[in-house]
């Protein structure tokens, strides 16, 4: 999965079990991969990101090299491992069965995932956003977006063009 790249976004609905269908760019993007797929907490917002188990060892590296760089700071050790635990300890699968995904219990609970979840493609990753924090978020197009992607899932769009 090494050359896929997630862009585009999608709502989706979740039900009781966390099953929800795989959005279409999502799929796109791993059409005939077999790849596992992890989801975590993102380090910086109010989300979770998904990403091929390959991209663990990115993920290493990075955190290597801030670790590096912490130290020459003299910056407190605890705060590498506060990190790698971020990182690493609190990761799921994301179990794929055709043409749907389960998000885990844990990973809901923690991105505060409920009956829907916007699906939003982010280079390499790809983020899995409560919708309602998707539209308070301070990116002012990323709002829009979310706040057109649920229009478009109730309907409510009068006449406008549905992409």
């Amino acid at each position: 999965m090494t050359s896929s790249f997630f862009h585009g976004s999608a709502i989706c609905e979740v039900d009781r079990d966390g099953t929800v269908s795989i959005p279409d760019f999502l799929a796109d993007a791993l059409a005939g991969e077999d790849a596992e797929l992890m989801v975590a907490r993102h380090e910086a917002d109010d989300c979770l990101i998904g990403y091929g188990r390959e991209y663990l060892n990115e993920l290493r590296t990075r955190a290597e090299a801030r670790r590096l760089a912490d130290e020459t700071r003299g910056e407190d050790a605890r705060n590498h491992y506060r990190r790698m635990r971020r990182t690493f300890g609190a990761v799921e699968k994301l179990p794929r069965a055709g043409a749907t995904m389960r998000i885990p219990a844990a990973m809901r609970h923690l991105g505060k995932i409920g009956a829907l979840a916007l699906f939003v493609g982010a280079g390499d990753s790809f983020e899995i956003w409560n919708p309602d924090l998707a539209i308070e978020n301070a990116d002012e197009q990323f709002r829009d977006l979310a706040a057109f992607r649920m229009k478009t899932l109730r309907g409510d769009l009068s006449g406008s063009a549905l992409s």
